[in-house]
């Protein structure tokens, strides 16, 4: 049996993008864990995942399914799986999180410190009754807390991080008891993307989440007031770079217990996000307010529905949050990946991707 790879959160926007990579850049096996949802059995989620990508008759040979469960104990994983883990995985990704700006606490801590928990418990087993040979965890660019001014590096976290919603300060916790895994011994690799949007050069993407909603509300004349600045900005990276960066990464001995921030070192200002209304007849003249001087009980009933659903997003387009490179850029200088451009023109493919998408309507 070839090298194998065990990865939580195949079915999420990364995870497929990164199977997809990996069965046609190695000659790896994968094993990737899945549950049950929405009526939709385990195994027909990766299996429709892989026909969607051209890529099914992988489905029983390169790739296999492992029912689990992050939030349960060893991921609830069956015996006889287990000690087949143990017997043959060199690689271990962790991906799976709740990645949504307006998870409850109760969600952003079960899933994403207790799913890192289990996921760390397991990795430790693999590592010494197996022969795991690297842990990669997926955390965010955002661990630093998305609303303060403060310069976030890529192997330490923030003493005082000021976060702007669950999703961010559970991804710290997460973080931080990986890398007390890593000071006792277990061999780690941190990636940290920041908003993960479209393709660089098509804008695709298999789920509109994070940003998107954002979006539609100008897009679709919903949102009429902004307190933030026009000069601020907010960073995305295109998913292709993120899977790129990372094979490059897990390539290079060099990136063994560092932490890699994938992130655009010149990202878009509001200003020119809030440009893009031309393409939308029916969007609504959009005022930025001071977010000093703004007040959300003065707005009407439906400003104020607006503004609850905008609430999680405002640490993006205020915080003053920037991100040291050196390690992402140092092990990229020998390849033919560049750091990403997320331009005006970018942001035109993300918006042209959507509306062909059928997510936006012009």
């Amino acid at each position: 049996m070839s090298d194998l790879i065990f990865m939580t959160g195949a079915t999420g926007v990364l995870g497929q993008e990164l199977v997809k990579k990996l069965l046609l850049t190695t000659d790896s096996e994968i094993a990737v864990l899945a549950r049950s949802k929405n009526r939709v059995l385990h195994s027909e989620r990766v299996q429709k995942i892989l026909k969607t990508a051209g890529m099914d008759s992988h489905y029983g040979s390169r790739v296999r399914v492992i029912e689990g469960d992050v939030t349960k104990h060893k991921f609830g994983i069956a015996k006889p799986d287990l000690e087949n883990l143990k017997l043959n995985v060199k690689v271990f990704y962790h991906i799976a999180a709740l990645t949504a700006l307006n998870g409850s606490e109760k969600e952003c801590r079960q899933i994403n410190v207790g799913g890192t928990e289990h996921a760390l418990e397991l990795a430790w087993d693999l590592r010494k009754n197996g022969k795991l040979g690297r842990f990669v965890y997926f955390s965010t660019a955002f661990v630093a807390g998305s609303v303060w001014d403060y310069r976030s590096k890529e192997d330490a976290l923030p003493e005082k991080p000021v976060f702007a919603n669950y999703y961010e300060s559970s991804k710290y916790q997460a973080e931080g008891k990986v890398r007390e895994a890593m000071a006792k011994g277990l061999p780690v690799t941190i990636i940290r993307p920041s908003i993960v949007v479209g393709d660089s050069l098509t804008g695709e993407v298999s789920d509109f989440n994070v940003i998107y909603p954002f979006i539609k509300l100008f897009a679709h004349g919903i949102l009429t007031k902004l307190p933030t600045h026009p000069e601020n900005t907010f960073n995305i990276v295109p998913i292709d770079f993120v899977i790129n960066a990372t094979a490059a990464i897990m390539k290079d001995p060099r990136s063994l217990n560092k932490c890699f921030h994938l992130v655009s070192p010149n990202p878009p200002s509001i200003g020119s996000l809030v440009s893009l209304r031309e393409s939308f007849p029916q969007s609504a003249e959009i005022e930025m307010i001071d977010p000093s001087d703004f007040n959300k009980d003065r707005l009407d009933a439906q400003g104020q529905m607006v503004f609850s659903m905008l609430e999680p997003y405002l640490g993006y387009l205020n915080g003053k949050l920037t991100f040291d490179t050196s390690n992402t850029e140092e092990i990229l200088r020998d390849t033919d990946i560049s750091m990403p451009v997320t331009d005006h023109a970018f942001l035109k493919t993300l918006i042209t991707y959507a509306v062909k998408a059928g997510y936006l309507v012009i």
